[in-house]
């Protein structure tokens, strides 16, 4: 087990690295079918409605979102491991769970997404409710 997470934990972060300095990949999926599958697997509870949430997933130059063999890959390779990184919380997806189409489209929908996050720093209010939320880690 131990030689299979190490070997999973590899094999990631050579996704990174390469990823790091590849162009964004073509995109093939259905992004409006996409947006459907975000919110009906709970997607926007940690990422926002439009990207940006506890998690933020949009233009955050995330070598996970480079290209759409990756970013299957990062929810493929975790299937048996949850979490694979004591950092992340985020859930497993094996092909029962969101076939290869189904993650084209929610990649397609996540690459549509336009980068307008608002400017919270002159709201206070906002900017406490914000940093509360980062800080709070929810354990099942």
């Amino acid at each position: 087990m131990r030689k299979h997470v190490l070997g999973t934990i590899v094999l990631l972060m050579c996704f990174y690295a390469t990823a790091a300095a590849a162009q964004l990949g073509p995109v093939n999926g259905d992004a409006e079918a996409g947006a459907q599958l975000y919110y009906d697997h709970g997607c926007y509870a940690c990422h926002g409605f439009s990207g940006y949430g506890r998690k933020d997933l949009n233009n955050t130059g995330s070598p996970w979102l480079t290209n759409e063999e990756i970013f299957r890959a990062f929810l493929r390779a975790r299937f048996d491991v949850a979490p694979l990184l004591p950092s992340t919380d985020m859930p497993n997806y094996p092909v029962n769970a969101l076939s290869d189409a189904m993650v084209s489209d929610i990649y397609a929908y996540v690459r549509s997404m336009p980068d307008n996050r608002p400017e919270t720093a002159d709201v206070p209010a906002l900017r406490i409710i914000l940093e509360a939320a980062e800080r709070r880690q929810y354990k099942p």
